[in-house]
């Protein structure tokens, strides 16, 4: 996706102004797509600067066009308030991904529930990493604080392998949960494949930009990159 953003900028650089035919998103659509025909744009929206426009682009990236699409500005975007810079883009990202969260379907995930759920956590993990294993041993804090922990598989190796097979059979299994907590405390599980979403997972996971596990997503959609301490997650959590 970057090397396409690359060569659309260069593309804009090269070329001569177009003169602002109509005053709409259609038309920034329409010019981007005349410059680099394979841009996969997924919303175009007025940006909070009076003749400019936000275009998310496929991987949850954002482009920043002005209204006759002469000038486009790719990275992140800030706002003076109040003597504080705002990042309008972390914001507008952090939208989305608490949208897509509401699309991902429950019996996909491997769930321990809160009793008295306050919020929840979703977290990319991967069932050989350290930081995963010692947040998995604190579930039970988490939950007992009101905090339900809902997991997608992340195998940091991609998609084949020893971690890959057993976050398989985990989804696989007869109790996840279960499943979930004997691989986390590296112990066999019974191998097993069936049906399952690691793939769907993945992909969801380089949308979002995870780089490592865990990766905790709160349900403002905000991205938590790390592991943290029982306590301070869930007053981080309970805080948003």
């Amino acid at each position: 996706m970057l090397r396409q953003v690359f060569k659309l900028v260069a593309v804009l650089l090269l070329s001569v102004g177009f003169a602002w035919a109509e005053s709409s998103t259609d038309f920034v659509r329409k010019q981007l797509l005349r410059l680099q025909p394979d841009l996969v744009i997924e919303q175009v929206s007025p940006a909070a600067k009076s003749g400019w426009f936000q275009v998310q682009v496929r991987g949850g990236q954002f482009l920043y066009v002005d209204e006759a699409v002469e000038y486009i500005l790719h990275g992140q975007l800030y706002q003076v308030q109040d003597d504080a810079a705002v990042n309008l883009t972390e914001q507008a990202q952090q939208k989305l991904q608490a949208a897509k969260l509401k699309t991902l379907a429950e019996d996909e995930m491997v769930i321990f529930p809160a009793k008295n759920k306050r919020a929840s956590i979703t977290v990319f993990t991967d069932v050989d990493c350290s930081y995963c294993q010692k947040l998995h041993a604190e579930v039970e804090q988490l939950n007992a604080l009101g905090i339900e922990v809902r997991y997608l598989a992340y195998p940091r190796q991609g998609l084949t392998g020893n971690t890959y097979n057993t976050m398989v059979s985990i989804w696989c299994a007869d109790d996840p949960q279960a499943a979930m907590t004997q691989a986390k405390r590296q112990q066999r599980i019974e191998q097993k494949t069936c049906k399952h979403p690691i793939d769907k997972h993945f992909a969801l996971g380089r949308v979002f930009g995870v780089q490592g596990t865990p990766t905790i997503i709160l349900d403002s959609g905000e991205l938590l990159p790390g592991y943290l301490p029982a306590e301070q997650l869930a007053a981080r959590v309970i805080k948003n």
